[in-house]
């Protein structure tokens, strides 16, 4: 169990007591499959009544992150050669993605300075204005991460200049019918709720992570001036209706 050992001790227990203990009513609905993402036999415990909380007791993977891996097995096969930036930390993915000749892993802190580096070899990044060159990377993913970014456009745009020509940005986010900027950030630094603010869990913060925006089935075109082309690779699966994103730049 990796994912476990890659956890601080904070992050255990705010995990143990925020999603274990008050739903341990739904471990009862656990199964025995193969998960599709670190491709091994495994039990899957359900944590509560919704996929996003059931995962692969061996690699923590829930059904998004099972999605990413295979598109990422589809697209890159055999391939070794790639440069790949990942916006997780702490994935699911990682074991998969570190085959690359290049992997980067990121993560988003307003308070340390960009490119601090962490224990874990993870450095800050802000995805709206990085530090890499252009055109350095074949394949940036992430997983529900983008609507957190305020400056959507900009993010886009930005993963679109370090992208190498045929490269793409390969994405999960919570699935909703339309696009619709849920806040947004006024020049004095306060957020302008825009409709009742929604809060996702986050690890690195116990208080979770407010979501800018929903993203909905017409990305392409709420977001075709950032230069990409936006599909949809896989799905959508299961309840939550889950889709992985392709956003590929020409």
């Amino acid at each position: 169990m990796h994912w476990l050992m890659r956890m601080t001790p904070r992050q255990f227990i705010g995990k143990l007591r925020h999603r274990v203990i008050p739903n341990v009513q739904y471990l009862r609905k656990s199964r025995l499959r193969r998960c599709r993402c670190c491709n091994r036999f495994s039990a899957f415990l359900q944590f509560a009544n919704a996929e996003e909380f059931t995962v692969c007791i061996r690699c923590g993977a829930n059904l998004r992150y099972e999605l990413l891996a295979e598109y990422l097995r589809e697209r890159i096969g055999a391939e070794r050669s790639l440069a790949v930036w990942e916006l997780d930390p702490s994935s699911a993915l990682r074991p998969l993605l570190e085959r690359a000749s290049i992997y980067r892993r990121t993560y988003y802190d307003p308070a340390v300075p960009r490119e601090a580096p962490r224990p874990d070899g993870a450095v800050m990044q802000d995805v709206t204005r990085t530090t890499f060159a252009d055109e350095s990377f074949d394949l940036i993913v992430s997983s529900d991460v983008l609507e957190h970014v305020p400056d959507l456009e900009r993010a886009f745009s930005e993963m679109r200049r370090v992208l190498k020509r045929g490269g793409a940005c390969v994405f999960t986010v919570p699935t909703h019918d339309a696009t619709q900027r849920r806040a947004a950030l006024q020049p004095d630094g306060s957020v302008l709720h825009l409709l009742d603010p929604e809060y996702h869990s986050d690890p690195l913060n116990p208080e979770g992570i407010l979501a800018f925006w929903n993203l909905g089935f017409d990305l392409q075109e709420c977001f075709a001036a950032a230069g990409l082309t936006f599909r949809i690779a896989k799905g959508p699966e299961g309840l939550s209706r889950r889709i992985v994103w392709e956003a590929t730049r020409a």
